[in-house]
């Protein structure tokens, strides 16, 4: 066994196991063969006799019965059917009869068959004598000889049809019983001979486990070992020419992943342009940092790096980064680590370092960096500008450690100062309002916004001739939050394109009613430039406008006018497509943002709307009086409605009366008031007019 292969082994074991099931099958097929032809004899004789036995009684007894009603029947033309029958019924006895007698001959001769064909004779004697002495000597004569003679002989002939029929019920008895014995012969010798073949099976298992189990478990041992990370391990020999294959592909196995798993350490945490690790790596480290003591985060990017890099080409920025990082990585101290997070970005880590020394060495890496580079006969000079953000003071996480190092190095960039530290930098914008972005969407599910309305009285006649929707969020726990807290963050995000749609269909459903109830107010929603530029915005006005049965002329969109910047072309469709429409337009906040009066003179507006920063002690100010009247004069000239925001005081509306605005929106007039207050009001002003 120890010699031979697993292969010759496997052979060996496996014919062994095939000649024992052969033997096994062998000898059940034999035995139950002969089972077989046992049955088959058995029910071939002893069943025949039983049956001919059976049918010899039941026609002799047919025939005895056809007797009687002879004996009973006086008239001779009523016997005469009655001998055919009779005759039928021992013609078919005596042939039972034979057939039993050939039978027993033909078997073992017995003595009963012999006795009952003797009998047959004298009773058929007996019989016909009967009958002859019917029709000779009449029916008493007949009676007395059938009750004297006839009548025993057919009752010894039918105990002797009987007893043949419970002998061959007996012998069958004991053939079954002499079957059922060779059944139990012939399974007790299968069972011996498969036990015997399992035992062998077991043995041959046994051995070649020992032979085979026992090299497969160090190949195992091997490969756990491998998957461990062990590649210097070694790998035994192994028997014979399967296990020794097995083995030597083993080793080959680790010493080729040990190979590619430093090639892929080296893809994953090392940057294939400058050597040095990369942001994986860094991720890393600055983790393990943060957690085991006091350091020091430098961010570092490159400036200029762009215009150099698209003037001088790729490969000239590439080799320049490789400068970079060389000059990084000299004469670096082990408590200092260095990594390329990408572009023109490295990352610097300090361990266990005060705040005089980082300066120091800040200073040195610009000085460092700062110094001339040749590249192709073509001199470079570089800067940087560096973020430093020391931990655990600055920050209190790896995510707002890596943040505020970020700040650091725009403020430094912002200032052209080379490095600054994350203390210089402003406070980031409050959990408060970071929260609430996420709040919004809940909010507008809940139905917690709301629309309050700001009356705009025309000055000549003294009535409310519009009102702006303004935006409010009623949280649940903050209260009231004005629009500056969050709508800002929802133009950032985006939100705002699905606060909008619910804002426009809010105020033209209310517009809707006060045109209904005969107040003729134009209801003015803001949109942002988000809202402006997108493409469904126009369909949206439409479809809500057909809805609501509310005339366009009573809708006033107010756009501001950074919106008009960003894309003016699209901007400008729009706005031609709403004021095709009949929707009323609207500049809001004229004189803060960076429209022109090229813009204003060809953009489809109704309404310029004058920044309250104007308006504020218009009636003092010179300088506010100046750009206010010639806004006025402007609009005039244009035949644009003008609206003065945020008049407060009589003095102002006098001001703006005397000086030709036509409207005027502000706390003069009224607060904002919720959509519900907002018709009583003004037919308490109008009353009040």
């Amino acid at each position: 066994m120890k010699g031979s292969s697993i292969r010759s082994r496997l052979v060996m074991a496996f014919a062994v196991m095939l000649v024992l099931l052969l033997a096994v099958s062998v000898v059940a097929l034999h035995r139950f063969s002969v089972l077989t032809n046992a049955m088959h004899e058995f029910v071939d004789h002893q069943a025949r006799l039983a049956f001919l036995a059976q049918r010899a009684n039941q026609h002799a007894q047919n025939a005895a019965m056809h007797l009687l009603r002879l004996l009973q029947t006086r008239e001779r033309e009523q016997r005469v059917p009655l001998y055919a029958s009779m005759d039928a019924a021992l013609a078919d006895s005596d042939a039972a009869i034979g057939g039993l007698e050939r039978a027993g001959l033909m078997g073992d001769g017995d003595n009963n068959i012999r006795q009952l064909v003797e009998l047959r004779a004298h009773y058929g004697e007996s019989f016909q004598e009967t009958v002859e002495l019917i029709e000779i000597e009449g029916l008493l004569a007949a009676r007395r000889h059938f009750d004297d003679k006839t009548d025993p002989l057919l009752k010894s002939l039918l105990n002797t049809t009987l007893a043949i029929s419970g002998q061959q019920q007996d012998l069958m008895q004991s053939e079954v019983e002499q079957l059922e014995a060779a059944v139990a012969n012939a399974r007790i010798l299968v069972m011996l001979i498969a036990a015997s073949a399992l035992l062998a099976g077991g043995l041959l298992a046994v051995l070649i486990s020992r032979s085979i189990v026992r090299p497969v478990q160090k190949a195992v041992m091997v490969a756990e070992s491998i998957a461990a990370g062990d590649y210097v391990c070694q790998v035994p020999a192994g028997e014979g020419r399967e296990m020794g294959a097995l083995m030597q592909a083993l080793d080959v196995m680790r010493e080729s992943i040990a190979s590619r798993e430093q090639h892929i350490l080296k893809l994953a945490y090392v940057d294939s342009l400058t050597g040095l690790p990369n942001r994986t790596r860094f991720m890393e480290v600055l983790a393990d940092a943060f957690a085991h003591g006091q350091g020091v985060l430098i961010l570092l990017d490159i400036d200029r790096f762009a215009p150099i890099n698209n003037a001088l080409g790729y490969q000239v920025g590439d080799r320049m980064l490789q400068q970079v990082a060389l000059r990084l990585a000299q004469d670096l101290p082990e408590t200092h680590f260095v990594a390329r997070l990408g572009g023109d970005e490295f990352a610097i880590v300090i361990r266990g370092v005060g705040h005089e020394a980082i300066t120091a060495y800040a200073m040195s890496v610009l000085a460092r960096l700062r110094e001339p580079m040749m590249l192709d006969s073509q001199r470079l000079d570089i800067d940087a500008s560096l973020g430093i953000v020391r931990f655990p003071e600055d920050a209190l996480s790896v995510t707002a450690l890596q943040r505020r190092a970020d700040l650091a190095m725009s403020l430094a960039k912002r200032r052209h100062a080379g490095y600054a530290f994350a203390a210089d930098v402003a406070d980031e914008p409050p959990h408060e309002q970071l929260s609430l972005i996420g709040e919004m969407r809940d909010a507008l599910l809940r139905n917690e916004f709301t629309v309050y309305f700001q009356p705009k009285m025309e000055l000549a006649t003294r009535r409310i001739k519009g009102a702006e929707a303004l935006l409010r969020w009623r949280h649940p726990e903050r209260g009231l939050v004005p629009p500056g807290r969050f709508i800002p963050f929802a133009e950032q995000t985006g939100f705002i394109r699905e606060i909008t749609p619910w804002l426009l269909s809010t105020v033209i459903a209310h517009a809707a009613e006060w045109h209904k109830a005969g107040l003729g107010i134009v209801a003015s929603a803001n949109i942002s430039t988000l809202d402006l530029l997108n493409l469904d915005f126009v369909d949206q006005v439409r479809q809500l406008l057909h809805a609501h049965a509310l005339p366009p002329g009573q809708l006033c969109i107010e756009i501001t006018e950074s919106a008009l910047m960003d894309d003016p072309e699209l901007a400008l469709k729009h706005l031609d497509d709403l004021a095709a429409l009949g929707v009323k337009l609207s500049i809001d906040d004229y004189g803060s943002g960076q429209a022109s009066l090229a813009y204003v003179k060809n953009l489809p507006v109704h309404e310029l709307k004058i920044d309250r920063t104007f308006v504020d002690k218009v009636d003092q100010l010179p300088k506010n009086a100046a750009i206010v009247r010639s806004t006025i004069l402007l609009c005039r000239e244009l035949n644009l409605t003008v609206v003065a925001e945020g008049a407060e005081t009589q003095d102002e509306l006098d001001w703006l009366t005397n000086n030709g605005c036509e409207v005027v929106q502000g706390y003069g007039i009224a607060k904002p008031m919720p959509a519900e207050e907002f018709p009583r009001w003004v037919a308490a002003f109008k009353g009040n007019a």
